[in-house]
């Protein structure tokens, strides 16, 4: 009986290190370093995009507004993709496989 509680401790705490969180979200380190990745690429990608269409549509205002906005929808999506594409952890059998 005391064996298998301090089995189930042992699991719990591994389990709990490898997730991070904060408020409203729970991830796993890999999804979080995923999404801070997809994040950065996804607005690079995006402001650049913003510039090449605010050049071809708008005067310098335009520009810049264009850029901004889709540097923030392409870290919007970057952060979700790569927080979905991200993770790869070790999946062992759960209570529920058995």
């Amino acid at each position: 009986m005391e064996d298998e509680r301090a089995r189930a401790r042992e699991q719990m705490r591994e389990e709990a290190e490898s997730f991070t969180g904060g408020p409203g979200v729970a991830a796993s380190k890999s999804q979080a370093r995923g999404s801070l990745v997809g994040t950065l690429l996804g607005a690079v990608v995006g402001a650049i995009a913003g510039l090449l269409i605010g050049a071809l549509l708008f005067e310098t205002e335009g520009l810049v507004i264009t850029a901004v906005a889709c540097a923030v929808a392409g870290a919007t999506f970057g952060g979700t993709a790569g927080g979905f594409l991200r993770p790869r952890g070790k999946l062992g059998e759960s209570e529920a496989d058995r």
